[in-house]
């Protein structure tokens, strides 16, 4: 390890969430490190908001313009993959962060790329991809910030599957023939949305009694009321047991349980997300690895006057809007606590 270089705030995660507590840290004048092992923007740039919602904007004005009398004709074509993939591309960025870089070193931050590891109380290890090793020390907070990733359960032949999840669902590029969805989650919801209307024929497998669990129920009922409606096939009271395939690019078989099987061209796993905190050395300051990390009102973590965690892996609300918003109390809290 080199010799520490000391900032007043280190951000472990540069999403959203982490985006705002440096700049809600910068305005108030304190020196800030972010560290992010990927992409400046994090996974709502690149592989979920974004994206879904440049794929999804098509299908939506075109559902719109067919309920418009004397336009409901003249929309009645397929999609243009080609140019949604494109409208996509051109809103992320095509997957490049410089942007967002160049904002960050606008505002006088100072971005470390690599994997970053708390490193006992107020440091943290970095380790860039070239392997270089950094130690960053923080005067006043360290605050997590690293979001979440897909959970892929532990099925039978799955792992040997390739199965999609919301990264491969928001950045693919060929329309499958058919998708099988297993989930009923919002990622589901809104994969089923886009991939029907791009020429797929999509088949959700919910093991619940519907759509959207976390929400109101009449809300799980009418998306899966429209995507009925728009071609799809909605089964809920499912349950998958085992996942087959013919190579790693044949079609893909899922068991269900009482022996039933499916065949896709492609499969999404939709089935939850798990904290990004199983290596980020959770451990070397008394909390465990892979754990979501119990914070109180000012997101900072209880017995550590000094670490904070904001976002997703809080897990008090796993949406993008609203890790920003903790995110902007956690700044202003570790600006008055510094004063």
């Amino acid at each position: 390890m080199t010799e520490a270089v000391e900032y007043d705030v280190v951000v472990l995660g540069g999403g959203p969430a982490g985006e705002n507590v440096v700049d809600r840290t910068r305005a108030a004048g304190l020196t800030t490190a972010l560290v992010e092992s990927e992409l400046v923007g994090g996974e709502c740039s690149y592989w979920a908001c974004i994206p879904s919602k440049a794929l999804l904007r098509p299908v939506l004005a075109r559902a719109d313009a067919r309920r418009v009398p004397g336009l409901a004709d003249s929309v009645r074509g397929p999609l243009d993959a080609e140019a949604v993939f494109a409208h996509r591309d051109y809103w992320t960025g095509h997957w490049k962060d410089d942007g967002q870089a160049d904002w960050l070193d606008s505002i006088g931050a100072h971005l470390y790329r690599g994997h970053g590891r708390l490193y006992g109380t107020r440091k943290v290890a970095v380790t860039s991809p070239e392997g270089v090793h950094h130690v960053l020390s923080a005067r006043y907070a360290v605050v997590v910030a690293t979001g979440t990733r897909a959970v892929v359960p532990d099925l039978p032949g799955l792992a040997g599957a390739g199965p999609w999840t919301s990264r491969e669902a928001t950045s693919a590029r060929q329309v499958p023939g058919r998708l099988l969805i297993v989930g009923g989650s919002v990622v589901a919801a809104e994969m089923a949305t886009a991939w029907q209307a791009l020429g797929s024929r999509v088949t959700v497998l919910v093991r619940g009694s519907g759509l959207l669990p976390r929400m109101e129920p009449f809300a799980g009922e009418l998306v899966a009321e429209a995507l009925t409606e728009a071609g799809a096939v909605v089964r809920t009271g499912v349950a998958v047991e085992a996942v087959v395939r013919d190579g790693p690019t044949g079609p893909v078989t899922v068991v269900l349980e009482g022996g039933e099987l499916l065949e896709g061209d492609e499969l999404l796993m939709a089935t939850g997300r798990a904290p990004r905190t199983e290596d980020i050395g959770l451990d070397t300051v008394g909390l465990t690895p892979g754990d979501w990390i119990g914070v109180d009102e000012s997101c900072r973590v209880p017995g550590h006057d000094w670490l904070y965690a904001v976002g997703d892996v809080n897990h008090r609300a796993l949406l993008t809007h609203q890790g920003k918003y903790q995110a902007r109390i956690a700044g202003a809290a570790i600006a008055a606590r510094a004063a």
